[in-house]
């Protein structure tokens, strides 16, 4: 069991020195938080992040790491077509990494 962790370990370490995308999602333990709140309810606005953690970070920080995953083109944000004031953020361009690297935790977990 403690190899699991120590492997699971060694793929956050590996997954924050590298470059691109897994380097963002796993730069800050927020960074992560954000991105997976973001990809489970596959579109989120900054209010309902802000709520969902309000004790881990503040407005700035998470309005700095949303504005960053867009610059980066990994985050994509869109205005609600009725309501201009919404916008709302995705993680559509890191469903493959993210997926991937889920199924190949799930497979150090369950070995």
């Amino acid at each position: 069991m403690n190899s699991k962790f120590l492997q699971i370990s060694e793929d956050l370490i590996n997954n924050s020195n590298t470059k691109g995308e897994m380097s963002y999602i796993f730069k800050t333990k927020i960074h992560s938080i954000i991105v997976f709140n973001i990809f489970g309810n596959r579109k989120i606005t900054f209010e309902d992040l802000c709520k969902n953690l309000t004790n881990v970070a503040s407005r700035t920080t998470i309005q700095s790491i949303l504005i960053d995953g867009v610059n980066k083109d990994y985050l994509s944000k869109e205005v609600d077509k009725k309501d201009k004031r919404k916008k709302y953020y995705n993680c559509n361009n890191l469903r493959e990494v993210i997926t991937k690297w889920f199924h190949r935790n799930r497979v150090i977990f369950s070995s």
